[in-house]
């Protein structure tokens, strides 16, 4: 019974988890592929400028990078905390780098890296980024 229960749990692991995914990381992976074929100067009103622009042979590499931090404090009921302390604060930061190759004037692909300050990955970022080029 405990070998089925387990069986069981790890084929619906991967559903659960899938079922957690945020809005935002929802919204980066639809702009993958919602955002081939739109032109520079729609890139342009929903992004702005790129941070960097690197041309090789007949195709653009637009690249953009946000970041967004907060911080917050863990409390504990024991008293324990790495500090020793009963509550802890820490700053917490998500970053995105967003590659938008840009051929005959248009978006051909997209290219996302979402990562934690714990070195987690996550598209979170990423989707606050595009988020307004995704409204219609």
């Amino acid at each position: 019974m405990m070998h089925r229960t387990l069986r069981l749990l790890l084929v619906l692991l991967p559903a659960m988890l899938a079922a957690c995914a945020s809005p935002l990381e929802d919204t980066a992976e639809r702009a993958r592929t919602a955002l081939v074929g739109l032109d520079e100067a729609g890139l342009k009103r929903c992004l702005g400028e790129p941070l960097a622009i690197h041309r090789e042979g007949g195709s653009d590499l637009w690249l953009y990078f946000r970041e967004t931090s907060r911080s917050a404090t863990a409390t504990s009921d024991t008293g324990y905390t790495p500090t020793g302390r009963d509550s802890v604060s820490y700053d917490y930061y998500r970053y995105c780098e967003a590659a938008f190759t840009l051929q005959g004037g248009r978006v051909r692909a997209v290219e996302f890296t979402g990562r934690t300050s714990t070195g987690r990955q996550t598209l979170e970022p990423c989707g606050a980024l595009v988020e307004r080029c995704m409204k219609p």
